[in-house]
């Protein structure tokens, strides 16, 4: 049996260093509650922060070691005690070479996350440190490695933006899957196709909280301009007239107002 990879994850401030300390640190294990309050008495305060900490590095330890990873892969650095790269992950850290590569293709899309919202006023720091495991870092790869990884980190922080923790793996990939290419890498293209997927699986829209939604729904609005749905048409046409008329109903039921959508009869060709 291999050793464990023990690397560090992005750490808050005063928590441990090291998974060891994070360990350490959830001492004097409870063997029953220890208050009947519907509050946390500060001993249970405590000990949840040490926990929540431990978790969270666990969540995000595979960004530390997909970069390490891959600088022993590509400087070779098993040679001394390896053939081959395949042989070093299997005997020494007892992981696959398929899975060793999941880790080196997902690590670079966690870091440029975690530099986006670092430092940030809000939140988004501790909702991608509980989010963002490999699972969801995962459905990205293909975005990533088709436009870039910026495109990649727009889409995942227009999601968490919307759906904070409630974001799941499968709306990382509906996401992906339904972003047009020509908004791939554009902030507030991004953010509109994100909210128009919502939309389309959820029949409404919800808008972040922090914005105001009135000028949300004006940007949006500008951007759902007629080009931009000529070139959704000649990429999906179903899709397209499905998610507009999902859109449609959506919008006129929050607002009030009663619509009847008919399909438009096309001519004849001559």
């Amino acid at each position: 049996m291999g050793r464990q990879i023990g690397t560090d994850g992005p750490q808050g401030p005063g928590k441990p260093d090291t998974a060891v300390a994070l360990a350490r640190a959830i001492d004097h294990l409870p063997t029953r509650q220890l208050s009947d309050t519907p509050v946390l008495i500060a001993q249970e305060r405590e000990l949840l922060v040490r926990c929540e900490a431990a978790l969270e590095n666990l969540r995000i330890a595979y960004w530390a070691a997909g970069k390490a990873l891959q600088v022993v892969r590509d400087g070779r650095l098993y040679r001394a005690t390896h053939q081959t790269f395949e042989a070093y992950c299997n005997e020494l850290w007892d992981i696959t070479p398929q899975y060793a590569n999941q880790l080196i293709r997902t690590w670079k899309i966690t870091e440029k996350l975690f530099e986006l919202v670092h430092g940030k006023s809000n939140d988004l720091e501790t909702v991608v440190s509980k989010k963002l495991g490999i699972a969801q870092a995962r459905e990205l790869v293909s975005l990533t490695e088709e436009h870039g990884i910026d495109a990649a980190a727009l889409l995942y922080l227009a999601l968490i933006q919307v759906k904070r923790l409630s974001v799941t793996s499968d709306m990382v990939k509906g996401a992906v899957q339904a972003l047009p290419p020509e908004a791939a890498g554009k902030k507030k293209a991004t953010e509109t196709a994100v909210l128009a997927y919502l939309s389309s699986i959820e029949g409404k829209i919800t808008l972040p909280p922090a914005r105001d939604p009135y000028k949300a729904l004006t940007r949006a609005t500008k951007k759902l301009d007629a080009d931009t749905l000529q070139a959704a048409m000649e990429h999906n046409p179903e899709g397209t007239r499905t998610m507009v008329r999902e859109l449609i109903e959506a919008l006129s039921a929050s607002v009030g107002i009663e619509v009847e959508i008919k399909a438009a009869e096309v001519s004849p060709s001559a």
